[in-house]
């Protein structure tokens, strides 16, 4: 299956970038990793008349850590990149560990943090563990930047709150505070590298010593439209000390909180189950 033709574009900066935007609009496409776009292209569910790569343009591939702001991350970084890095293992070692599930390592090797969020597909394993991270998206154009949470930036299946003109160039993620840590649980609709058939996100604040939730993010994957929070749970649990009965009530809280357009009962049933191993591993964590 070929793919159709098209102008390709190969700017030097964003500014020029952003110009090509501007001018070509919706007719145009952004290549990061291209990992998703060629895909959609060959399948001819889209066909832009225009691609405009990012690959030439210096230093888009930053991954920076700052003491008190945390971490940014550049458009051009790959999931092997943040696999590999030694503070985000280190700070947000369940971001590392859902990279390195993301496909092939071929896939891994191309494919971008930032692409996979902008073709927003309900079952985005990244968007979870970015959703309970708390991350806020900087985007630029011609008109200048704006910076978008997270939870805002989905808006419905394979659809982004982006601007056609708009390019995303910077994902930032808070620090860290102390005493907390977070999981990320999953599983396959077929194989180890297929889609992901639910998936859940916590981050969790925790005192160590008596085990009251002080703060606690949950996320789901692929139980949606889009990836979403689990807010009522969230609310249930602040303050209480985690334990099995708050757990499994929790979990009955998350469950109700999906949408699932096919297999629901499944998808409910095991977003109790998979919840439940990410909190208990999350805590392990603190401990």
């Amino acid at each position: 299956m070929r793919i159709p033709k098209f102008e390709y574009f190969s700017p030097s900066s964003i500014e020029e970038a952003c110009s090509l935007l501007s001018k070509y609009k919706s007719e145009a496409k952004i290549l990061a990793g291209g990992t998703d776009l060629f895909v959609k292209m060959k399948k001819k569910e889209i066909l832009p008349k225009y691609v405009i790569s990012l690959k030439k343009i210096k230093n888009l591939n930053f991954i920076n850590w700052d003491e008190k702001e945390g971490l940014t991350i550049g458009p051009l970084v790959t999931h092997n990149d943040l696999v590999n890095n030694t503070i985000v293992r280190e700070k947000y070692d369940f971001l590392a560990e859902t990279c390195f599930k993301i496909g092939t390592r071929q896939v891994r090797n191309m494919g971008t943090l930032i692409g996979n969020l902008c073709n927003a597909s309900p079952s985005s394993d990244l968007a979870s563990p970015l959703l309970v991270l708390e991350a806020k998206l900087r985007t630029v154009s011609i008109n200048g930047e704006r910076v978008i949470p997270i939870e805002e930036f989905f808006v419905a299946p394979f659809k982004t709150a982006l601007d056609p003109q708009e390019i995303l160039v910077e994902i930032q993620i808070p620090k860290p505070p102390p005493s907390s840590s977070g999981s990320y649980k999953y599983i396959h609709k077929a194989s180890s590298v297929g889609e992901t058939l639910v998936g859940v996100a916590i981050f969790l604040k925790m005192d160590p010593q008596n085990l009251i939730c002080e703060a606690i993010r949950i996320g789901l994957s692929s139980v949606a439209p889009t990836p979403i929070r689990a807010h009522m749970a969230e609310k249930f649990l602040i303050g209480k000390k985690i334990e099995e009965k708050v757990i499994k009530d929790s979990a009955e809280i998350v469950s109700s909180e999906t949408k699932p357009r096919s297999r629901p009962w499944y998808r409910k049933e095991m977003s109790k189950v998979l919840f439940e191993e990410a909190i208990f591993s999350a805590m392990e964590k603190i401990k």
